[in-house]
């Protein structure tokens, strides 16, 4: 049951009401004298740090939707090391630290269930995927559904300043508290050697949950935002292309081909999704020096044993009494307010049977 949005005071109903009900996945656009007069403001008002320099060992999470990746995400961003972009910064990108300085100095927020209605609670703060960000440094069509190759011919050095710019200014939003980026790389999936030369010394951490779930997930979640979309008017309407909706499938090079053959709502382009993956990652491992791949099954299991391990590939220092946020999440992985019928079982089986063996999950 979808619990009801709180607000800390009146302020943050007036401001974040329809921010919080819509939960817009893409942002809009602000209008240019007020995004003009908001930049001069960060820049000589606030003095925002926008140097483009490379950070210090960001944290990349990869995995497919569905697989844990936001339960990891939410872990990892309570730690007190870590800086993240957030939902304040996702829907206002070309201003964000303006309107994040004055929404933690006004105390603006709220608190509610995701859209998707699957256990995961909301607030203005909380870390988002920025996928337009990403899909605009990868010259990525938000809605377009078909690959294109990267080289880095593509990311001449002023893109990559301009890359590095936007996470100092993140950065700077935690004002020299968080020292380490983090954020999740599902928009820009089939391109995590391109990511690993922009920013060197990265840490990538891949997540991997049973094909199964996580097969049967992906067609909820598709099925979800697009009528999310729907409800909140937030289909994108192109005026050669007609209405047009974001699609959270990542865009590896088979997917155009799985839609033909089987349609956007079927288990077999999830379940085949799964697979390339999982192919895809175990194909680069051994090309990303600093690699840590985990089952979701596992952390749910043993959180704390798990998460500790993982801090200690990132070098973010251990879990001590310092880190109560990240306790907090810890103690409440695997709890759900909500249930799922999944179901084809063995049709995702056959597809993806030998990478789910080679990952330690049995089949029948």
């Amino acid at each position: 049951m979808k619990e009801e949005t709180r607000f800390p005071n009146w302020q943050s109903r007036l401001f974040l009401s329809a921010i919080s009900q819509r939960q817009p996945i893409l942002p809009s656009q602000l209008p240019r004298p007020v995004l003009g007069f908001l930049r001069w403001y960060e820049k000589h008002v606030l003095k925002v740090d926008d140097a483009a320099k490379p950070p210090d060992r960001p944290v990349f999470l990869l995995g497919m939707p569905r697989s844990g990746t936001t339960m990891l995400q939410d872990i990892l961003c309570s730690h007190p090391q870590i800086g993240y972009i957030n939902n304040t910064m996702n829907f206002f990108p070309d201003s964000f630290c303006f309107i994040d300085h004055y929404r933690r100095k006004l105390g603006l927020d709220f608190e509610g269930d995701r859209y998707l209605a699957d256990s995961v609670t909301v607030t203005a703060g909380s870390p988002s995927d920025a996928v337009s960000m990403w899909c605009k440094w990868f010259h990525v069509d938000v809605y377009d559904l078909f690959y294109a190759p990267r080289t880095m011919a593509d990311f001449p050095p002023e893109l990559i300043n301009e890359i590095h710019s936007v996470v100092s200014k993140v950065m700077w939003c935690y004002s020299g508290g968080r020292t380490r980026f983090f954020n999740k790389l599902l928009a820009v999936m089939p391109y995590i050697e391109n990511v690993r030369d922009i920013f060197p010394g990265a840490r990538f951490v891949h997540i991997i949950r049973d094909a199964r779930n996580t097969a049967n997930s992906m067609l909820k979640l598709y099925r979800t935002e697009v009528q999310h979309q729907k409800d909140m008017d937030l289909v994108h309407r192109d005026p050669v292309k007609g209405d047009q909706f974001f699609v959270s499938y990542p865009r590896l090079p088979k997917l155009a081909s799985y839609i033909s053959q089987f349609g956007l709502d079927d288990i077999r382009t999830t379940a085949h999704l799964w697979n390339d993956e999982v192919t895809y990652i175990d194909s680069i491992r051994g090309a990303i020096p600093n690699f840590y791949e985990v089952r979701y099954e596992d952390i749910v299991a043993g959180p704390e044993r798990e998460i500790s391990r993982l801090l200690e590939f990132c070098e973010l220092s251990p879990l001590d009494d310092s880190c109560g946020a990240i306790w907090k999440k810890i103690r409440e992985v695997g709890t759900l307010r909500h249930s799922n019928k999944y179901e084809n079982f063995s049709m995702v089986e056959e597809i993806c049977a030998e990478n789910m063996r080679k990952h330690g999950y049995a089949t029948g």
